[in-house]
């Protein structure tokens, strides 16, 4: 199975969205529909549509980790950042990614 961009954004909305509420994090999660890949997975943008769309970074969540989705399996993998920064360096984009993504 050969998961696309698309499956992988209803995977992680689905596993995400409850986390989300669980952990008490302020307003609206989402997943946006733009994201990152390279060969193997893809790259999630998510969290508060208070910050993904109206850029209000006072629902940024500090360390929240970053959402990989298998493309070969479909399997979500949770990364900090700093764990596999040269790999998230060197994705590219996917989809029209806002010119104001601190990721572009």
């Amino acid at each position: 199975m050969t998961t696309t961009f698309e499956q992988a954004r209803e995977l992680a909305l689905k596993a995400n969205a409850p986390a989300w509420r669980d952990l008490g994090n302020k307003g609206e999660y989402m997943v946006a529909d733009y994201g990152y890949e390279d060969a193997d997975a893809w790259l999630i943008v998510d969290g508060a549509a208070e910050l993904l769309v109206d850029h209000d970074y006072s629902f940024d969540v500090l360390d929240q980790p970053y959402t990989l989705v298998m493309k070969a399996t479909g399997e979500l993998i949770h990364v900090q950042y700093l764990e596999a920064a040269d790999r998230i360096d060197k994705m590219t984009p996917v989809g029209d990614v806002p010119q104001d993504d601190p990721d572009a």
